[in-house]
């Protein structure tokens, strides 16, 4: 027969969804692993049970937007990549060298997105691209949680890496090696169009019924901003 003791650890155990440095409830919505406090600003995931802080920035605003903001969640990760030839050098080898050089930050959208690879993944889009975007800290924008748990979004990113080197050369004739930095979790403003949300840089776009819980993630952001 067990003790108390033993039955009293059997207990499942409840975390508290509040902020660690200032006790503000963190805005979680039902699938969320990772939360930026509304108050201060300081990034949380949830980890083997407790509550890990995790670096949070925020993109500044684009000028004069045409529509409302709308922040989305990202991990965002320093990278490095280099690509050397395991044979003869060519012009495909030269040009993944420079691409794999190329790549100083990896992104990926850590909300839920139903058929990335038909309706595009904009961390894959920022990942190309490189923007230099303004990073703020802080208390800033209201934005939506995570769904997608860093330890995933590094797998993911690691590939988007390999990905775009091996476009310019195959894999195989390469040696490659990729680093990834610890995540931190970005919140990057998209215009809100209604039925579709708007890169401001690249202008791509998405359907607003390929993002899960949007309807919820646009609530709780005018909840915050009223």
């Amino acid at each position: 027969m067990n003790g108390p003791a033993e039955r009293d650890s059997a207990q499942p155990r409840v975390l508290s969804l509040r902020c660690r440095a200032c006790s503000a409830t963190l805005p979680a919505a039902s699938s969320d692993v990772a939360f930026r406090c509304a108050q201060c600003g300081r990034g949380w995931e949830i980890e083997q049970g407790e509550l890990v802080e995790r670096p949070a920035l925020y993109i500044a605003p684009p000028a004069n937007p045409s529509h409302a903001l709308l922040y989305l969640p990202y991990w965002s990760f320093r990278a490095s990549a280099a690509a050397q030839p395991k044979r003869r050098l060519d012009e495909g080898v030269l040009a993944a060298r420079d691409r794999a050089a190329g790549f100083k930050r990896a992104y990926i959208a850590a909300y839920a997105i139903h058929r990335p690879t038909y309706v595009g993944e904009w961390g894959l889009i920022y990942t190309r691209a490189q923007p230099e975007w303004e990073t703020r800290a802080g208390h800033g924008p209201q934005s939506p949680g995570a769904s997608l748990a860093a330890r995933d979004a590094a797998v993911v990113v690691e590939h988007y890496i390999l990905a775009e080197i091996d476009k310019a050369a195959d894999l195989g004739s390469l040696q490659v090696s990729v680093e990834i930095s610890d995540p931190e979790l970005w919140a990057v403003p998209c215009l809100d169009m209604g039925e579709f949300l708007r890169c401001p840089w690249s202008g791509a776009e998405l359907p607003a019924s390929a993002i899960d819980d949007l309807a919820e993630m646009r609530h709780a952001t005018e909840e915050r901003h009223a």
